[in-house]
């Protein structure tokens, strides 16, 4: 075998090496949700298209563009049903950019101080020592509050900046191929799609009825909203039954995952002889 085909069968292995480290970290628990929606898209997931919309929501007119209730607007109980929803929209954000910032501790070596980590340590801080007082228009908070995550679209003030906008774009290409982090992303697509899938001009919010989760160790536990004992007796008895079904259709296709990696790594420690 020569040098050259050496080389392309090891890149491979290594491939699969880190693809199998991937899976590992994605299935090591089994959570089964069961909810009631309005719609479901077909729409299959896409990184990039997923990033630019879940990045949009930081933008300051996101919720009024969406026509998503204001606070403000509204009297109680809905002014606190509105805040929810769009404070879950928000911690999609706010997920995404964490990940982001723990992938940047582990890029920064002792020597060298990236700007961003610093600023973003800021805003912690400031969230911490204010806490519900913070004010939205002062100076200082709106500058930590600019995100560190890189922008898709221009910003203000760069629209005719084409160097500075493939830049970012190269940082999103990276961050694209960044195995925990484009699982992050896939998880808030996957959350931001459940939110969508209602009414979102509404102050209602799809309720999570079921959840079980498993884990590796033989640990299940299951959760049920309270409001699911509130519904007539037939629709109770309904979701539990598909809830139920779902749990044994989504073990099994676990295990049969589970089955599938083992025989990766045995053939892989077999080739490592």
């Amino acid at each position: 075998m020569s040098n050259k085909i050496q080389e392309q069968a090891t890149g491979l292995l290594q491939k699969l090496v880190s693809s199998v480290n991937g899976l590992v970290d994605d299935i090591t628990a089994l959570e089964v949700n069961t909810m009631v929606v309005e719609q479901i898209t077909g729409s299959k997931f896409n990184a990039w298209q997923a990033y630019q919309e879940i990045y949009s929501i930081n933008d300051k007119d996101y919720f009024n563009d969406k026509g998503i209730p204001n606070p403000d607007d509204l009297p109680e109980p809905e002014k606190t049903q509105a805040q929810e929803l769009r404070d879950r929209y928000r911690s999609l954000f706010d997920q995404l950019e964490r990940e982001y910032f723990y992938i940047l501790l582990e890029e920064t070596t002792e020597n060298i101080e990236d700007p961003r980590i610093t600023q973003y340590q800021k805003r912690l801080e400031s969230k911490v020592k204010n806490q519900a007082n913070i004010v939205q228009d002062d100076p200082v908070y709106k500058k930590l509050a600019q995100p560190i995550l890189p922008a898709p679209t221009p910003v203000e003030g760069e629209q005719d900046n084409q160097k500075k906008l493939r830049e970012r774009w190269q940082e999103i290409e990276k961050l694209l191929n960044n195995d925990k982090f484009i699982r992050t992303l896939r998880k808030m697509s996957e959350l931001k799609a459940a939110l969508n899938s209602g009414n979102i001009t509404s102050v209602d919010i799809d309720i999570i009825y079921a959840q079980t989760v498993m884990q590796l160790d033989g640990d299940i536990i299951s959760r049920y909203h309270k409001n699911l004992f509130e519904l007539p007796e037939g629709d109770r008895d309904l979701i539990i039954k598909i809830h139920n079904e779902g749990i044994v259709a989504g073990e099994k296709q676990w295990r049969g995952t589970l089955d599938f990696l083992i025989g990766i790594v045995q053939s892989l420690a077999k080739l490592s002889r």
